[in-house]
Order: structure tokens, then C-alpha cells, then sequence
């Protein structure tokens, strides 16, 4: 009996897991393809969450003993969206920060030719 009750839940929270564990190795590993798709399919199901909201509150009892799917979608958005939404976050502040590094390096680069140009012009 709780074994059927937490399936949907702990299936849930494994795909959280999956997300945020894509979102650390695609940064780390600079897997910009991986990350855009990721990211879209983030942005996808937080886009149907209403539609994903009704089905499973239709369907709920093949996933767990309690309706937890109001019409409000408070539970959908506390348990699917928001873990969503801080992964796409996530990915925000990944593309973010290497943008800045780029920058970075490409203006140390300018001013390490510039440098060089200056001494060779005297």
C-alpha cells in the first residue's frame, strides 16, 4: 500500500534529480546542445503543467492513493514547476557565466595584442 502511494512521487523526484544532475554535467562538460535541448523540454512542460494538471487529476489513482490535483494546480506547481523553473534558472546563470568568461577572455586577448602592436610600433 505504500509502496503504490509514493510511486508517482518518487518517480518525480527522480526526474528532478536527472534534471539538476544534466544541468551541473552539461555546464561542467560544455555540452551547449544538451543544455538548449534540456532547457526547452524544461520550458515545454512548464508550459503544459495546466494540461499535465488535468490528466492527472483524472488519472491520479494510478499513480497515488490521494488526490493531490486541484484545479488550482497548487501541488503541480509546488512539486513539477518550481524545480523546473530553478533548473531553467540554473541553465540562465550557466549560459551567463560563460558569456562572461568569453568576454573575458576575449578583451584579455585585445589587450594582450594591443600591448604587443604598441611595442612594435616603437
Amino acid at each position: 500500500q505504500s509502496g503504490h502511494y509514493g510511486r508517482g512521487l518518487v518517480s518525480v523526484q527522480t526526474f528532478h534529480v536527472l534534471m539538476f544532475c544534466l544541468v551541473v554535467i552539461s555546464h561542467r562538460a560544455n555540452w551547449n546542445l544538451i543544455s538548449a535541448i534540456t532547457f526547452l523540454f524544461l520550458l515545454t512542460l512548464m508550459y503544459f503543467a495546466q494540461t499535465l494538471n488535468t490528466i492527472a487529476a483524472q488519472n491520479y489513482d494510478q499513480f497515488t492513493n490521494e488526490q493531490y490535483f486541484d484545479s488550482d494546480g497548487l501541488f503541480i506547481t509546488l512539486v513539477l514547476l518550481l524545480p523546473c523553473a530553478l533548473n531553467c534558472i540554473l541553465f540562465i546563470f550557466s549560459w551567463l557565466l560563460q558569456s562572461w568568461t568569453l568576454m573575458v577572455d576575449l578583451k584579455t586577448q585585445q589587450a594582450k595584442r594591443y600591448v604587443a602592436s604598441q611595442k612594435k610600433d616603437k
